[in-house]
């Protein structure tokens, strides 16, 4: 806001310097000479500046107020939101509590209703930082990213997914973690999406590298120069909105992350992340 305010202010400058400069003119060729007029400019423009200031303090002060209204107003239904989500998911865990051995069919419905649930919750957090991150800076935390690869691969195969052979090694990092997880997800996601159930995903973090690697259809030069273009698909028939890979790339620009891609078309693809600007020191490590 208080850039905002002086971006404002600044254009209010010249905009009045302009006008002063056209009014000039057309005095000077009203018979006013130079040093006369730079005289009355000397109280009219400073009296111009306050007269901005204070019309620019006026809008842009309505314009916070707007911004906290709708803060408030997206706090308050988010929240809603999120008690029947954490009612549900305590009643499940209740009632599993209470079945005999014998109700083994509805243990299973049971499980099939919290894991939709956990899904549920999952949509909910995104839907909820995405609107943060449009209203408010999102913090950075420190976290290991070989942690939060490991916890996303084990949703993955609890949905009965493609193995997801891990190669990890402890990579401490300073970031928006509601953010990377999206990252790691579309990712693993995306490499499902277009391989066959049977192959395996590589999920490799090492020197400060995440690297994802399928065996799937993989793309050509063609496909390259738009894959992380939104709404893009390569493969039509495949179910999704075309914004993974988008989001992956708005992240790591955002962030200052290299993001390489490798694919050749019946081999597979390869997306590799470097980590450098994100990589928490070992001070912080040791903390």
């Amino acid at each position: 806001m208080k850039q905002d305010f002086k971006w404002a202010l600044a254009i209010f400058g010249v905009i009045v310097l302009a006008f002063f400069g056209i009014h000039f003119l057309f005095l000077w060729e009203q018979g006013f000479t130079k040093e006369s007029y730079l005289t009355g400019l000397i109280f009219l423009f400073p009296a111009a500046l306050v007269v901005g200031y204070i019309f620019l303090t006026q809008l842009l002060e309505r314009h916070e107020r707007q911004e906290e209204r709708l803060e408030h107003l997206v706090r308050e239904v988010l929240h809603e939101i999120n008690l029947p989500i954490a009612t549900i998911q305590a009643n499940v865990e209740m009632a599993k509590k209470r079945l005999t051995p014998e109700e083994e069919k509805l243990r299973k419905r049971l499980e099939r209703i919290a894991a939709s649930t956990h899904r549920l919750q999952k949509l909910y957090r995104e839907l909820s930082y995405n609107i943060r991150r449009e209203i408010m800076p999102i913090e950075k935390e420190p976290f290991d990213l070989a942690d939060l690869v490991r916890e996303r691969a084990a949703f993955f195969k609890e949905l009965g997914r493609n193995e997801i052979r891990l190669e990890l090694e402890p990579t401490r990092v300073e970031a928006d973690r509601i953010g990377m997880e999206q990252v790691v997800d579309n990712l693993l996601e995306n490499a499902m999406k277009y391989s066959d159930k049977e192959a395996p995903i590589d999920a490799v973090l090492k020197e400060g590298v995440l690297r994802i690697r399928d065996r799937g259809v993989g793309m050509d030069e063609n496909e390259l120069l738009h894959v992380f273009e939104r709404y893009y698909q390569s493969d039509q028939r495949k179910k999704g909105e075309g914004i993974g890979l988008s989001i992956v790339k708005r992240y790591c620009d955002e962030n200052g992350l290299t993001l390489k891609i490798r694919s050749r078309k019946g081999e597979g693809t390869e997306i590799n992340i470097y980590l450098e600007k994100i990589l928490a020191s070992q001070e912080d490590y040791i903390s």
